[in-house]
């Protein structure tokens, strides 16, 4: 599968105070139009989930329908705008981007949490608190959109506030200094998809994703917005050389270890077969992300 004796090229990927200097193998190919984002945390000098996202850039994103520029205006909250049931027809500046979110939930310690998952945080609970706000797409909100409906086997891209869905966190590109990490996901170079195909991949990936959301400590068998991150690259067979790869990803590091220690005699039985899955889907990202730097 991968290319053997390739020279190397140096590529550019931004973050939010620095350009990463990645080397990466010759015909790898760096997807330009979408990013990887990754927020780290740590409460009491332990990491924490954070958040990370996936974003897809497009060149109208800031076309604005003029209703949504009279709510503006206004300042009319989210509540009273959708009351007025107004179809949109542009993207409004919320960027499409897709991550992984809980309702409520509950904590059980101090490091396992568990809750209904949703994509982009996409639940009556998180829109509820985002009632009284504003439609600034520049802000923080609490709920993101997703699609709800598929037409003639496409993702229909419509909610009530954009033509695309979005993560809560998509605000992050008006506000760098939020962001710690931001990389482009890259192709290696016997793969001959376009960019537009891969998009398509994202969506359908994200579209279909259904599980709870959790977090226990990096443990092999959480599902929190990193976990989403983490197999929708696998999924899609992209590279991320300038985190993964470069192990500046303490997150994967640990839950692939995790994993990697659940399964290394294979033994998985039907009720965790799911997590073994996971297991050779982190390891096929490790590998391919490492194989995309030239050496």
């Amino acid at each position: 599968m991968y290319c053997t004796g390739a020279t190397s090229i140096t590529c550019e990927s931004s973050s939010n105070d620095k350009t990463i200097e990645t080397t990466v193998k010759a015909g790898t190919r760096k997807l330009e139009n979408i990013l990887i984002r990754r927020i780290f945390m740590k409460i009491g000098g332990i990491q924490s989930p954070g958040h990370y996202w996936i974003e897809i850039i497009h060149d109208d994103e800031d076309e604005t329908d003029d209703f949504i520029k009279e709510a503006r205006e206004q300042k009319l909250t989210e509540k009273q705008f959708i009351s007025m049931n107004k179809e949109c027809t542009k993207a409004n500046g919320f960027r499409e981007s897709y991550g992984w979110y809980p309702d409520d939930g509950r904590w059980d310690g101090w490091a396992n949490f568990k809750g209904n998952g949703f994509l982009n945080g996409d639940c009556n609970y998180r829109i509820k608190k985002d009632k009284e706000h504003n439609l600034f797409h520049t802000e923080e909100r609490e709920a993101g959109r997703r699609n709800h409906q598929k037409k003639d086997d496409k993702h229909q891209e419509k909610n009530h506030l954009s033509i695309r869905p979005f993560d809560p966190h998509q605000h992050g590109r008006f506000h760098e200094d939020e962001i710690d990490f931001t990389t482009h996901p890259y192709l290696l170079p016997d793969d001959s998809r376009t960019e537009e195909q891969v998009i398509e991949e994202i969506r359908d990936f994200a579209a279909k994703f259904e599980d709870e959301w959790s977090y226990k400590g990096h443990g092999y068998n959480e599902t929190c917005c990193h976990t989403f991150v983490f197999l929708l690259l696998a999924s899609c067979n992209l590279a991320d050389p300038d985190c993964i790869g470069a192990q500046k990803d303490p997150y994967f590091k640990e839950y692939k270890n995790n994993l990697k220690k659940r399964f290394k005699n294979q033994n998985n039985n039907e009720a965790e077969k799911k997590f073994y899955q996971r297991h050779c889907m982190t390891e096929q990202l490790h590998d391919i992300s490492r194989f995309a730097q030239a050496k």
